[in-house]
């Protein structure tokens, strides 16, 4: 019995062994081994504080239940991702570079190579997100493709990166966490997120 768990264990290993090798050998073949960062955005004071006042008077519309829109631009949403606290950790790692059908990103992010080595590979390219409204997560970015200029990124890969949502989670998760529990609640309260050409934009209804 001991014998037959024990080899059902190596078989195992084995196989996990095996499928992280070539799943490493697949991802070498499109990341990099250093970061790439995006440039972060520069923005003025008055630039900050405008964009904060804005937001402000669209939560404090959609707290008293009245109907409100916020338009961000290109430049609105650098602007965020360059001075919010919560976005820190992402400062130079993504920047807005259009909205149409999706917001185009360009990206520089790690992913996890052999383990225990301190190996680091890294997505250095674009990707094309849709927002949408989420009843819990406030707003959920959906990664509808990936690409590297002058590498093919597997399907395999692809599909995986978008089953799991990991640009979501690295550009949303520390806003969600926040210690101000107004920002999830007006976030909740979002009726729709659309994208025009250059801007999206945020609507509340009640």
């Amino acid at each position: 019995m001991f014998m037959v768990g024990g080899v059902w264990l190596l078989l195992l290993g084995g196989w996990m062994l095996w499928s992280l090798y070539g799943q490493l050998k697949d991802i070498r073949t499109f990341a990099d081994t250093t970061a790439k960062p995006v440039g972060a955005a520069q923005p003025g004071a008055e630039q900050i504080t405008a964009l904060r006042a804005r937001i402000n008077e669209f939560g404090a519309a959609a707290g008293r239940s009245e109907k409100a829109s916020l338009r961000l631009t290109v430049d609105d949403l650098n602007t965020l991702l360059a001075s919010e606290e919560q976005a820190k950790s992402m400062k130079d790692n993504a920047k807005v570079e259009s909205i149409g059908d999706t917001v185009r990103v360009q990206i520089s992010v790690a992913i996890n190579g052999v383990p225990f080595t301190g190996e680091r590979l890294y997505i250095n390219g674009f990707a094309e997100l849709s927002p949408e409204a989420h009843k819990e997560k406030g707003i959920q970015l959906l990664t509808k493709s990936l690409t590297i200029p002058g590498k093919t990124i597997s399907q395999g890969f692809l599909d995986h990166y978008k089953e799991n949502n990991h640009l979501d989670t690295l550009l949303m998760d520390d806003l969600r966490k926040s210690k101000d529990p107004a920002i999830m609640d007006v976030l909740k309260k979002l009726t729709t997120i659309r994208l025009e050409p250059g801007a999206a934009v945020l609507e509340y209804a009640p």
